[in-house]
């Protein structure tokens, strides 16, 4: 059998490609064993091989439009490579939580209002002013059965009519779209 050649972390860490700092983090966690405090570069290379988990390589920035990436998908065009694929759903997820930060943005800042909350705003301003709408004929029938000037009569109807409508052009706060 052949005599071991041992190096040191930093002599293993150039054999290996890898910065210092990872083979000093390997030795730490119990990846990579030493021999006299240094380390067997074949034992180790089988070492870190079985205990070291791969990263996913660097990849330059892939175009956010997703779907110009995936356009060619049944279209006839060659299927995307296996890789590209994590790629594209990487960018797809990335491109789908900035639109989600940037709509939550929007809402705290005031420029945008859910659509829900818009909705039920909305309804319980119509509400309102239906009920409004309502009530005159009730309420304004004693006082127009005893009015015989028909400018008078007029004169009160729309006075009620407009401060039942004013409700539609009354703006509401936050706090009022959220109630």
């Amino acid at each position: 059998m052949g005599k071991v050649q041992l190096m040191t972390k930093s002599e293993y860490a150039r054999h290996r490609g890898v910065s210092a700092v990872a083979v000093h983090y390997a030795v730490q966690e119990g990846r990579i064993s030493l021999i006299n405090g240094k380390i067997d570069a074949a034992v180790a290379d089988i070492q870190w091989q079985r205990n070291t988990r791969t990263r996913a390589p660097n990849r330059p920035a892939v175009d956010t439009d997703v779907q110009s990436t995936t356009a060619g998908a049944g279209s006839g065009a060659e299927p995307a490579a296996a890789g590209d694929d994590y790629w594209v759903s990487r960018a797809r997820r990335e491109a789908a939580e900035a639109h989600i930060a940037e709509m939550k943005r929007g809402e705290l800042e005031g420029k945008l209002i859910r659509a829900d909350v818009l909705r039920q705003a909305w309804s319980r301003k119509v509400a309102s002013v239906r009920d409004a709408l309502l009530q005159i004929p009730p309420r304004m029938a004693p006082v127009l059965a005893a009015e015989s000037d028909m400018e008078r009569v007029a004169t009160l109807l729309e006075d009620e009519l407009r401060a039942a409508l004013a409700e539609l052009s009354r703006e509401q706060g936050p706090e009022e779209l959220a109630a």
